[in-house]
């Protein structure tokens, strides 16, 4: 979820922000795919400000790289989705993102985008330019990070194994 938050530029997840699907012929539970998603690309943003938002690289910029911040915290500081993806440091991170990343259809979230009923052509234009923004610059950018990461650890694995190329 904190990988498709990242993409959504979702500010509230928190941990009482979850849904639990319950079948009780079954008997099992699991975590909901979507749940309260209300505070996700920029809920508070006019027409008018989206629109000088796309006019703008640096203000696209500035709702990638400074806000929103997650709720999640880290030594008791919101965590920037870009500064934490991007380290690596996190494998579990690191995995999500492979899993997540791979599922991504563009297509189908512009088409989703455009489909969505009540919107304003300037919202659904912002809608597709911050995803794919955001897609490109958290996420591409981390996947790219991520395999030079490992091709480095491979090579050095092969290394030390004896087994060059």
């Amino acid at each position: 979820m904190f990988i498709v938050d990242a993409l959504l530029g979702n500010f509230d997840r928190h941990n009482g922000n979850w849904g639990i699907l319950v079948d009780e012929e079954k008997q099992t539970a699991e975590i909901a795919p979507v749940y309260d998603c209300g505070s996700c690309l920029y809920p508070q943003l006019a027409s008018g400000e989206m629109k000088d938002v796309l006019e703008k690289e640096e203000e696209i910029d500035r709702r990638i790289f400074v806000y929103p911040t997650s709720a999640v915290e880290e030594d008791g500081k919101k965590i920037s989705y870009f500064d934490f993806i991007s380290s690596l440091k996190n494998r579990d991170c690191n995995a999500a993102r492979r899993r997540i990343y791979e599922r991504i259809d563009m297509e189908q979230i512009d088409w989703l985008v455009a489909e969505t009923p009540f919107t304003e052509p300037i919202q659904r234009e912002f809608y597709q330019v911050m995803i794919r923004e955001r897609k490109e610059k958290i996420l591409d950018y981390s996947m790219e990070q991520l395999m030079k990461l490992e091709k480095q650890q491979d090579r050095i694995q092969e290394h030390f194994s004896g087994n060059y190329s």
